[in-house]
């Protein structure tokens, strides 16, 4: 966000998005002052909307960027910003940086990539998205998975990711969570079972579905306070055994073998409590 934000294509009407070429002036609206921007479309085979604040003109909003967003400077971490409309060509413009955040939330720990770079990843907006979704959460140390499975899913809805995608014709596979091309499987069951989302990643490459997937486990410590909350109540209801669950570092020690039966292009992502 040095220069530019590149606006998202579901936007660009929300916007009145110039023509291939062309470009016009904005207003936006921050932290009590005011710039001139400039709405452009770039003359690129994408054709590409961007929303420009270079030069001397959008020094005060660049600098307001980079104080509110530091930790984005070190990678993605959920940080995000939202614009309302407040006029004709008019933007307010609110940041939403992890200094603000005063409660504990989830939030992504750790990536792992096979065939994709962390820079080829985040070229995409859904990759983006991933990190601000999952922060959108709240922790609960007496919540279970099922309470985390039902607020990703929330959260996945709200920044418009489709659920519940066919994968293939053929077969009654369906992703978690899909958009533009992006496959989400969020795995927080037993073990063994998350074996069955590389096959969902591999099925829909074939198939030209998507362009690579990514599988969403909690992290170890994190796995483990689920585990113990999920043996608890299974021994209040008399049951004597809990199947346990997947977690990230068991992921990890099975990711170069998994690397050589799987050649598209897939990651993992740890996600955790912030602090943890």
């Amino acid at each position: 966000m040095t220069e530019g934000i590149t606006v998202p294509r579901s936007l660009e009407a929300w916007v009145n998005a110039p023509e291939i070429g062309c470009k016009r002036d904005i207003i936006l609206h921050f932290n009590g002052t005011r710039i001139i921007a400039t709405l452009r479309r770039i003359a690129n085979a994408w054709g590409h909307v961007q929303i420009k604040y270079e030069g001397v003109k959008g020094i005060a909003f660049r600098q307001w960027l980079a104080t509110m967003f530091m930790a984005t400077s070190n990678g993605l971490t959920g940080e995000y910003i939202e614009i309302d409309q407040v006029g004709s060509d008019e933007y307010r413009v609110v940041a939403f940086p992890l200094a603000a955040q005063n409660v504990d939330r989830l939030v992504v720990a750790e990536w792992m990539l096979h065939g994709v770079t962390q820079g080829e990843a985040e070229k995409f907006l859904p990759v983006r998205e991933i990190p601000a979704v999952v922060q959108s959460v709240t922790f609960d140390p007496l919540a279970g998975q099922n309470f985390y499975n039902k607020a990703l899913a929330e959260s996945f809805d709200l920044w418009n990711w489709a659920a519940e995608i066919q994968v293939t014709p053929e077969l009654p596979l369906k992703s978690d969570f899909m958009k533009d091309g992006i496959l989400v499987e969020v795995e927080f069951g037993n073990a063994r079972t998350y074996y069955q989302d590389y096959i969902k990643f591999a099925l829909a490459h074939i198939g030209r579905v998507t362009r690579f997937g990514l599988l969403l486990v909690p992290t170890e410590a994190f796995a483990f306070s689920l585990c113990e909350i999920g043996r608890k109540r299974a021994m209040a209801k008399g049951k004597h055994a809990y199947s346990g669950m997947i977690h990230f570092e068991k992921v990890r020690r099975e990711f170069a073998y998994m690397t050589k039966i799987f050649k598209m292009p897939f990651g993992v992502i740890a996600i955790g409590r912030n602090g943890e």
